[in-house]
């Protein structure tokens, strides 16, 4: 096979044309370039079903979200016939402003001619390794190919390291391993082209890292095997969380906040396991806030808000969530068994809340300060604004009591 002859080049912005040379367009069933840039976009080349995945590559590129890569896609040339193609991006400059260059290879050949396909795969180990993005080709997760970069993103000093690997799912944190295999199984039934997502994996160093993988089958030696790009997101991925955290945190308590409480329990319905007759609402209010601060100052009420919010915590369980709600009350959502251990539960806080104290700095005095308690359970056609309006209204009844309580909605 002529790589020569079944390799173009075409330059664009926005899929508009802007140069592209006569092997191009003949790879595209045209006679030459100029019919290339006749066309108002290069879109009409990719086919139908990978044109979004196309443009979503284009901007994504462009915008310094992704960088330039090898790929894999199903083209169709000017008769309707799918054609496998190879590219190669560059970002370039065209008159002063940004456009993509695609250098393209038109592997339909040889995916019919072993002769071709041996050196298909062998202009191809030339590109990817090449390539500023680990890029790894696998069967069963068995390694096939990978490049120098995909080693040195996970720490192996070469690629025969990566390719001696029993298995490439040794380089994925194991609770993130059926999550790939699942993914890979859906992508091999053609029930999607490509997908792309992130994955925690494991740095050779044995830190944690996440990797985004752009996932693609190829034909290798004849037989499907999976392409896959990987990129390290890891400061991306802490970045985000760390904003995320700004945005759901109350700064004082460092529970959740009223955003947050509300963003998570939202995730937590989405959730297929979860039973919805064990959820449970949880209101506390900190009865004596007003008082400590007329008393003792802001310093000593925020210190009180800060001890209430620790007992609550210790009280929960990891899976259970808590915001700082609004003033001297905080909100729980939490997963119960039953309504008696709901309760449970709710008088632990409210009992280790009337136990507890605070020293006063300037006299060593105690400061003792009791909670009020309203508990709501999940009910059918409930949202988590109406489990929360139940508890509320629990909450004011024990509130309105002579002696502190707990009352369940």
């Amino acid at each position: 096979m002529d790589f020569d002859a079944h390799s173009g080049v075409v330059i664009h912005q926005d899929f508009i044309p802007l140069y592209a040379d006569d092997n191009y367009a003949k790879i595209f069933g045209y006679n030459t370039a100029q019919d290339i840039l006749a066309l108002k976009s290069i879109l009409e080349l990719i086919d139908p079903e990978m044109q979004d995945v196309a443009a979503h590559t284009y901007y994504a590129l462009m915008s310094g979200i992704e960088k330039p890569q090898v790929r894999n896609y199903i083209n169709r040339n000017r008769l309707g016939m799918l054609i496998n193609v190879l590219t190669i991006e560059h970002i370039v400059e065209w008159q002063g402003r940004p456009a993509l260059q695609v250098t393209i290879v038109d592997l339909t050949e040889s995916t019919t001619l072993k002769h071709a396909l041996v050196q298909s795969e062998h202009r191809y180990q030339q590109l990817v390794n090449g390539s500023i993005q680990g890029v790894l080709v696998h069967r069963n997760f068995s390694p096939l190919h990978c490049n120098q970069t995909l080693a040195q993103l996970f720490g192996y000093p070469n690629t025969q390291t990566i390719m001696s690997l029993p298995s490439i799912l040794d380089v994925i944190e194991p609770a993130y391993q059926e999550q790939w295999v699942d993914a890979n199984a859906v992508l091999l039934a053609s029930k999607i082209k490509s997908h792309s997502f992130e994955i925690k994996c494991l740095h050779l160093s044995g830190r944690l890292m996440w990797v985004k993988l752009l996932e693609s089958v190829i034909s290798w030696q004849g037989q499907s095997a999976i392409q896959v790009t990987m990129i390290d997101v890891t400061e991306s991925y802490l970045l985000t969380e760390k904003l995320d955290k700004q945005t759901y945190t109350d700064y004082l308590t460092n529970t959740l906040n009223r955003r947050g409480l509300i963003h998570f329990s939202q995730q937590l319905m989405t959730d297929s396991t979860l039973v919805h007759e064990h959820l449970y609402c949880v209101l506390m209010g900190l009865d004596d806030l007003k008082q400590i601060n007329h008393l003792f100052g802001h310093d000593i009420g925020d210190k009180a808000l800060i001890h209430f919010a620790q007992h609550c915590q210790s009280k929960l369980a990891d899976t259970d969530l808590l915001a700082h709600w609004c003033g001297d009350e905080f909100l729980a959502i939490i997963q119960a068994d039953s309504k008696k251990m709901a309760l449970k539960i709710a008088e632990s806080i409210r009992h280790s809340i009337n136990n507890a104290a605070l020293i006063e700095p300037a006299t060593d005095k105690h400061i003792r300060f009791s909670a009020s308690v309203g508990l709501s359970n999940w009910q059918a056609n409930d949202t988590i604004d109406t489990l929360i309006l139940r508890a509320d209204t629990a909450l004011e009844q024990a509130r309105s009591q002579i002696t502190h309580q707990l009352v369940f909605a």
